[in-house]
């Protein structure tokens, strides 16, 4: 006999626990999070940087935006309340030459449009007194950039969600799904409504389920490098290309006093190829997709994939790229730190889409883009995601 449950969870990652946990402070119904994994955060929550991002570089008006500033604070406000390790440092964009200073005065006039408070360019004298390090002729200093132990965060959020009486059914794996049913690795279950939260498989779950099969999700692996020798005292960020979803190697001290510099965003051929392994099936199936070569075939495409190509094959390019942010006094030492995988939705055109995406269907809601900063909307897009879920059930 199945399980049955008013609301299953699909994924048990930041967005999924936050959605469990808002959809139990409404008492909307019994609410089940189904998590493959066998513990929390092995995926993008956990692999992450821990940046609470400002929001800096979303574009005005869109959903990321909003979700990203308003979360930010939420996040902020959370972590002070639970005692979540957290670092309120602020976060630094570099501008080197000429060109980089008007992706300054863009991006200010961005974050301002989208409500980031606080937000100034900086001096070449100020930024030397906030980092003596950093190599630039001047900088954006948005000060309600912050950083926090994203498992920590997870797991205090996961912990509200218990505590409110959500179930969590670990190392169970979604096999199959239909409108109303979940075959998983350990049995049935019945659904009044399910959240699809997915990640890097929310676009396979989606396809079973009949919805949206015209998007995919094309993995790109970001690694992470710690860095000894640097004096970097907060958070500090080349000028983004801001064509691409992607910011470039950044450097970042964490709460627990490592220095952390990356990612780099290379291709990956495996969802979870987090040790550069190649997923023949997956491989195949992501190199039959007519959009990967619509998006491939990009000249601009091209050249970003050509540098993070080199600094993920070359340890010697992956330092010259950072270097270039900071005058090292003295000398500095690589060692690999963890790998993360991006969960880019392409649409059927090949473009990268950059905004969050949030399918209904009968019984069921998609949570098809969540990439950076998921982490930092998560609180408030879940919100957005209980409005959806709980209009879609009301009305079947």
């Amino acid at each position: 006999m199945a399980f049955m449950v008013d609301f299953a969870i699909v994924g048990g990652g930041i967005i999924g626990s936050a959605v469990a946990r808002e959809l139990a402070r409404r008492k909307a119904g019994s609410v089940l999070v189904v998590e493959k994994e066998p513990a929390l955060g092995r995926h993008a929550s956990g692999r992450n940087s821990g940046v609470i991002h400002s929001g800096i570089n979303q574009k005005p008006g869109s959903l990321k935006a909003r979700m990203c500033v308003e979360g930010a604070r939420r996040a902020r406000e959370f972590c002070r309340r639970r005692g979540v390790p957290m670092r309120e440092c602020g976060t630094m964009v570099l501008a080197r030459e000429e060109g980089e200073r008007k992706v300054l005065e863009r991006l200010l006039e961005m974050g301002t449009a989208c409500g980031v408070p606080g937000l100034r360019i900086l001096d070449s004298r100020e930024l030397a007194e906030r980092e003596p390090e950093a190599r630039g002729a001047a900088a954006l200093l948005s000060p309600t950039g912050a950083v926090v132990d994203p498992v920590r965060f997870l797991e205090a959020v996961a912990e509200e969600a218990r505590g409110l009486g959500v179930g969590y059914r670990l190392g169970t794996a979604v096999l199959r799904a239909e409108k109303g049913r979940l075959w998983t690795s350990e049995g049935p279950i019945d659904v009044g409504h399910t959240v699809n939260c997915a990640g890097l498989h929310a676009d396979r779950i989606a396809r079973m389920m009949g919805v949206r099969p015209d998007l995919r999700i094309i993995p790109f692996r970001g690694e992470y490098m710690e860095v000894e020798g640097l004096d970097i005292r907060g958070m500090v960020y080349e000028a983004p290309d801001l064509r691409f979803p992607f910011l470039g190697i950044h450097l970042t001290r964490g709460t627990d006093g490592r220095l952390l510099a990356g990612p780099s965003a290379v291709l990956s051929f495996g969802r979870e190829s987090y040790e550069k392994q190649i997923h023949i099936k997956e491989a195949g199936e992501m190199l039959s997709w007519g959009q990967f070569w619509r998006m491939a075939s990009s000249t601009a495409f091209l050249g970003l994939a050509w540098k993070n190509a080199r600094t993920s094959l070359s340890r010697r390019a992956f330092e010259e790229e950072m270097l270039a942010l900071v005058r090292a006094s003295g000398p500095v030492r690589l060692k690999p730190a963890r790998a993360g995988i991006r969960a880019q939705l392409v649409d059927a055109a090949g473009r990268l889409v950059d905004d969050l995406v949030l399918e209904r269907a009968e019984r069921s809601t998609h949570v098809l883009n969540a990439v950076s900063p998921g982490m930092t909307a998560s609180l408030a897009f879940a919100d957005a995601v209980a409005d959806a879920v709980l209009e879609t059930a009301k009305a079947v």
